[in-house]
């Protein structure tokens, strides 16, 4: 949000905002797998990996009493979208009953931020002394 840096969005435009950002995190995130990870839109496992990215991209901020209302779902196929093209509602559909199958069963969680913290500082740390 560094182009809002003389400015204060609100409501709408800082939705959009949000969202956009973490949309382009998530791309950035899934873009830098190799092509035959994410080749398969089908995939459970990738299914599942991008839809805890989305989890964990840190939508609601309780420290600055952020709540931001947006639909997962629909973020899940723009982002879908964008790496497999246009998607058909087939596919859509699909996508809806395997993501309502990976809830269902725990597969999609949400980790504290204190936890992700410690995560980040221990690859880190490998990256560095390894």
């Amino acid at each position: 949000m560094s182009s809002f840096s003389f400015m204060k969005p609100a409501n709408g435009l800082w939705k959009d905002a949000k969202v956009a950002k973490i949309q382009q995190r998530v791309l950035e995130r899934l873009t830098d797998l190799p092509v035959e990870v994410r080749s398969n839109k089908h995939n459970m496992e990738f299914l599942s990996l991008v839809c805890n990215l989305i989890e964990n991209a840190g939508i609601n901020n309780k420290e600055k009493g952020e709540k931001l209302k947006i639909d997962k779902k629909q973020l899940l196929i723009q982002i879908y979208s964008s790496l497999f093209g246009n998607l058909n509602p087939a596919d859509c559909d699909l996508l809806s009953k395997n993501i309502e199958f990976l809830h269902d069963n725990a597969h999609i969680v949400k980790h504290p931020s204190w936890k992700m913290f410690l995560y980040c500082v221990g690859d880190w740390l490998k990256r560095k002394v390894l």
